[in-house]
């Protein structure tokens, strides 16, 4: 097995971290016929919109036993952008956001950053803005985090930046997962940003 093929073994599975993005097929049909027949239903549409985020959020297939990562990596950034839809209409699910602040991560990681790393000595320009992708994306997986804080603790990312270990005793055997990825997140995206001051001044918070 390959490095890589082994990295998206152990980045996408789901039964192998806290949460990961692993949408079942159902649920990408589902998507289509609500988008197709429920119109202006607003209700209907948001209650089957939750419905879908929860069999999302919960995950239950995995991309880890395909033998080729060149195709999951071509796959994932769908499951990322029916997240992102899903959470257009239920900005707070926290299930979906959790979903967004381990996905983002976990592709930053395995699809961005390390192929930054394989290409910098034969393309250092190419790496580097491939490190700058990888940084937004990280910053994405922190928003979607801290929004997801927010929906369980108002106030909390607010609260975090003013006293990290005042705000973090809210946290609940629940939010693990989510502080785990948040925090992942949030590190990663200061490792590659040392020459931004604002991010810098973030450490104390992670």
């Amino acid at each position: 097995m390959s490095s890589k093929q082994t990295t998206v073994s152990r980045v996408v599975a789901c039964d192998d971290s806290p949460s990961a993005v692993c949408p079942p097929l159902a649920a990408v049909l589902l998507i289509v016929l609500i988008a197709a027949g429920l119109g202006p239903a607003c209700s209907v549409k948001k209650m089957a919109v939750n419905r879908l985020g929860d069999a999302l959020a919960g995950g239950g297939e995995t991309f880890a036993a395909d033998e080729d990562p060149e195709l999951v990596k071509a796959a994932v950034p769908f499951s990322l952008k029916l997240i992102e839809s899903l959470l257009a209409e239920s900005p707070r699910h926290k299930g979906l956001l959790l979903a967004a602040a381990s996905g983002f991560t976990q592709y930053a990681y395995a699809f961005v950053q390390q192929d930054a790393d394989e290409l910098e000595d034969a393309d250092f320009a190419a790496a580097t803005a491939m490190r700058l992708r990888a940084r937004k994306l990280y910053l994405r997986a922190r928003t979607y985090g801290l929004r997801g804080f927010d929906a369980a603790h108002p106030g909390f990312s607010d609260a975090l930046r003013r006293d990290p270990k005042a705000a973090i005793q809210q946290a609940r055997a629940a939010d693990v997962p989510l502080l785990y990825w948040t925090g992942a997140a949030w590190a990663a995206a200061i490792s590659l940003g040392k020459d931004d001051p604002d991010l810098v001044a973030d450490l104390p918070i992670v």
